[in-house]
């Protein structure tokens, strides 16, 4: 998640859902367009209508993300397409470019257009058994086309883990888990069950044409244990707590059983899933208190905000204090 001091001075400047910003960036792709802001969290989102097909905006302020990060996911979706995966396609901007760095009033955003994927949403309360077996096999098929690839600039596990350190430091409890979490890990096998992960397969990065599904929004893509990103794909399924999990849910049954059909993995690996849920409490812990830092004018939306962010960190601490590693 960005800043909210960042997200706050963006808002600022949009009205109606509109903003100068977004004029000024979306001109880099199309003379004339209409562009409206769609959503913010990590990154910001803006949908674009230009001659009757629709395109969304992803931008990053250069303090937030790289090029080298972003120009590696490209490659990485691109790797996808040409496997035959349904993922949504980079589009070259006016000057041949798929990453343009904008610089604007607010400092230097790097910029990438995508074309819309065709289907819609499906939330994970509204899918039945057979639903969660093909969510499944399509992460089966991500994880299959990933494998083997080595790609620069790509974050692991243990960067993600020195990130957290650094915010964990004076935070006993934290760095007591930081400490656990990188001993477990560490003894864990790199090959055959390891690589390439999109870490944000969630229901709402996934649009369905009938039972075919499209992807998109891997800029959290990593190296990482292919059970962890199980894991998180089925966070809204087991929660955040390790207590949680139920490996004799059906649902997660017939999720494992559909991936199952395009790749293996072992109950032993499954049973690790526990493991990567407190990793990823403490991922999220790290961002959301980075994306508190900072100054910043306490309208409304922002109280509101914090208020969520504060009481979800003062979750994952709870059930970190109460069920320890």
């Amino acid at each position: 998640m960005m800043k909210l001091s960042l997200m706050k001075r963006f808002y600022d400047t949009v009205e109606d859902r509109r903003s100068p910003v977004l004029d000024e960036i979306s001109r880099r792709w199309f003379e004339t367009s209409e562009t409206q802001m769609y959503r913010a969290s990590a990154n910001f989102v803006a949908r674009v209508v230009s001659e009757g097909s629709t395109y969304f905006l992803r931008f990053n302020h250069n303090t937030e993300r790289s090029i080298g990060h972003i120009e590696a996911e490209l490659r990485y979706i691109h790797r996808l397409i040409d496997r035959g995966i349904n993922a949504n396609v980079p589009v070259h901007s006016l000057s041949g470019n798929l990453v343009e760095s904008v610089d604007t009033g607010l400092g230097v955003f790097h910029s990438v257009m995508f074309e819309e994927v065709p289907g819609v949403h499906i939330e994970s309360d509204d899918l039945d058994t057979n639903g969660f077996k093909l969510w499944g096999t399509a992460l089966a098929r991500v994880h299959e086309t990933g494998e083997g690839q080595e790609i620069s600039c790509v974050p692991s596990w243990y960067n993600h883990l020195d990130s957290i350190r650094s915010i964990a430091q004076d935070n006993p409890v934290l760095l007591s888990e930081v400490e656990k979490i990188e001993q477990i890990l560490g003894g864990y096998d790199q090959t055959g069950n390891y690589g390439l992960i999109p870490f944000d397969f969630e229901m709402d990065n996934i649009k369905w044409v009938d039972e075919l599904p499209g992807f998109m929004d891997f800029d959290d893509f990593c190296y990482h244990w292919y059970a962890a990103d199980i894991a998180f794909a089925l966070r809204d399924l087991h929660g955040d707590k390790m207590s949680d999990f139920d490996p004799v849910d059906p649902h997660f049954i017939s999720f494992i059983k559909g991936y199952r059909e395009i790749k293996e993995i072992t109950d032993g690996e499954l049973e690790r899933i526990p493991v990567f849920i407190r990793f990823h409490n403490l991922y999220m812990y790290s961002r959301i208190q980075r994306a508190s830092e900072g100054e910043v004018e306490e309208t409304d939306w922002v109280i509101n905000l914090h208020s969520k962010l504060r009481s979800k960190n003062e979750s994952y601490l709870r059930d970190m204090k109460e069920n320890p590693l």
